[in-house]
């Protein structure tokens, strides 16, 4: 065989090896990003995104948001929030919040063995429960068959009540509400009820 049908052939074997790779790399790893815009009486204040990537039975969600409003004074409201699911367990998750540049909050749900280290700025504590679920899951699938789901800010599990065809709610430890609409399983909008002000958050 000629060298230059030799090095044609290898050619031909290194091309479709790499295709091969990159299809699997992508029936591996899906990643999906979807963009809210945050309102206040019909004004938008602020954006939001949503990132979710599995990979290989590892669930990772990311919620990163800014927004801008004004009471009486300026306020601006910067919170990221992130998640890592394995075959469907809660592995960690974190919540920070920053108001005016200033840390308001940094809490962090961790397994370790078979119960969750939960750590909220001076505190620690233990929750020896499995968690399958939280509030960031919710932008990615209607929780039809869920009762209960786990907050990572509050850091425990708040009860969850459909209101009507694909809307939910859930009441907060505070005594504030919020409302979640879904379409097609995908959430489409959340509206945060706050005795002081009403803020929605809709798919962009």
């Amino acid at each position: 065989m000629k060298k230059s049908n030799i090095g044609y052939l290898k050619r031909r074997v290194l091309f479709s090896t790499l295709f091969f790779l990159s299809l699997i790399t992508g029936l591996a790893a899906q990643e999906k990003t979807v963009k809210y815009n945050i309102l206040q009486n019909d004004n938008i204040i602020g954006q939001m995104k949503f990132c979710q990537k599995k990979d290989s039975g590892n669930l990772y969600l990311s919620m990163v948001s800014s927004a801008k409003s004004r009471f009486v004074f300026s306020i601006e409201v910067n919170t990221e929030e992130r998640a890592h699911f394995r075959n469907g367990l809660l592995v960690s998750s974190s919540v920070q919040r920053r108001v005016n540049g200033k840390e308001k909050a940094n809490r962090q749900t961790h397994l370790i063995n078979t119960s969750y280290q939960l750590k909220s700025e001076r505190k620690t504590s233990r929750l020896n429960r499995p968690i399958n679920n939280n509030l960031l899951l919710l932008y990615a699938n209607e929780p039809s068959n869920l009762s209960q789901v786990y907050s990572d800010n509050y850091q425990q599990f708040l009860e969850i009540k459909q209101t009507s065809p694909h809307s939910y709610r859930i009441q907060l430890p505070d005594g504030n509400y919020n409302d979640y609409y879904f379409s097609d399983g995908i959430c489409k909008e959340i509206i945060l009820h706050h005795s002081f002000y009403t803020i929605t958050m809709r798919l962009a």
